[in-house]
């Protein structure tokens, strides 16, 4: 049963791509199956709204009209420049004396630069404080998730918050609806650099994989023998989902099949290596698959998925030994 003061909410979501557009459906179907209000959507691309408007949502024509519409907003979008321009709408939108009680919670679910969201918590708390300020409360909550489109569809997605905005009120409305789980860290940094460490994790295995199929092609034992090792040695999911990518349709299914693309693994590794900089320290896997992402960009294309980077590696395995 879902908490009386959770079932009162209005829900809005921001951003359609290819992992929120899984959130944002999965979102309403749980709300239609339990008897709450539908959310409110709204994409740039305004077609990309059908697909959650045939299960019952509202469509809205700006940022701004879902924020109007709602108590708690939820974003997924590319980056932080993104995520900066709709706040910046909805605060501009709910600028005036304040005449509501009950908060505006926002909710981004986007994988943003630290400073990007010790920037966005700034700006809002100086739009709370100038003389005018907002209509309601405002409080903003890094809450980035991890897992691929396949495990949003499963309502299996991790969700991170923290202690400082809305926690329980996140997860309430979050879990079962399209997260399993949640995992609480102190702050709005803290949970960006959280979810860019994980993601350097995942941008470790594509590398280490790609690495170690170009070797098991070129040395003879093939790339599909190598395969049925991971499967029964190392048979976690996220790690055969891009291992299968990397064997798939004859090695190209990391062209077909695409999760996360190789521009967004860019942003996100090259986040990570920012964060360890910052704390003086450096991460050469990372270092390597940027190299290797930036490869497949300009050799390829910058909208495969990043398990892509793959090819970059085979095209090293065979250049004449001279070269090596």
């Amino acid at each position: 049963m879902v908490p009386q003061n959770i079932a009162s909410l209005r829900v809005g979501w921001i951003g359609l791509g290819n992992l929120g557009i899984e959130m944002a459906k999965n979102i309403q179907s749980y709300r239609s199956e339990n008897g709450l209000s539908p959310i409110t959507v709204y994409n740039r691309t305004a077609a990309k709204c059908q697909a959650v408007e045939q299960l019952g949502a509202s469509v809205a024509g700006s940022p701004a009209a879902v924020a109007a519409a709602s108590d708690v907003v939820f974003l997924s979008l590319f980056n932080g420049n993104a995520v900066r321009t709709v706040v910046e709408e909805i605060l501009d939108a709910e600028a005036g004396e304040e005449s509501q009680t009950t908060p505006l919670v926002i909710a981004d679910t986007t994988t943003v630069h630290p400073t990007a969201a010790q920037s966005l918590a700034e700006e809002i708390r100086k739009r709370r404080e100038k003389q005018g300020g907002l209509r309601r409360p405002v409080e903003f909550a890094q809450t980035p998730v991890w897992g691929a489109p396949p495990m949003a569809r499963l309502r299996k997605l991790v969700l991170v918050t923290n202690r400082n905005s809305a926690p329980d009120t996140i997860s309430a409305i979050a879990i079962p609806a399209f997260a399993r789980t949640a995992i609480q860290v102190d702050d709005q940094v803290t949970a960006a650099s959280f979810k860019i460490l994980g993601n350097f994790m995942i941008a470790a295995i594509i590398e280490s994989l790609g690495e170690a199929f170009a070797v098991a092609h070129e040395s003879g034992i093939g790339r599909e023998t190598y395969l049925e090792f991971l499967r029964e040695i190392l048979p976690a999911p996220p790690l055969l989902g891009y291992a299968n990518k990397m064997v798939g349709e004859g090695g190209d299914a990391v062209r077909s099949q695409v999760g996360f693309t190789v521009s967004g693994g860019m942003k996100d590794v090259g986040y990570a290596m920012d964060v360890a900089k910052g704390v003086g320290m450096r991460l050469p896997v990372a270092e390597l698959a940027y190299e290797h992402l930036q490869w497949v960009e300009r050799n390829g294309s910058s909208d495969w998925d990043w398990s892509s980077l793959v090819y970059a590696l085979r095209k090293e395995a065979t250049l004449p030994r001279e070269h090596q």
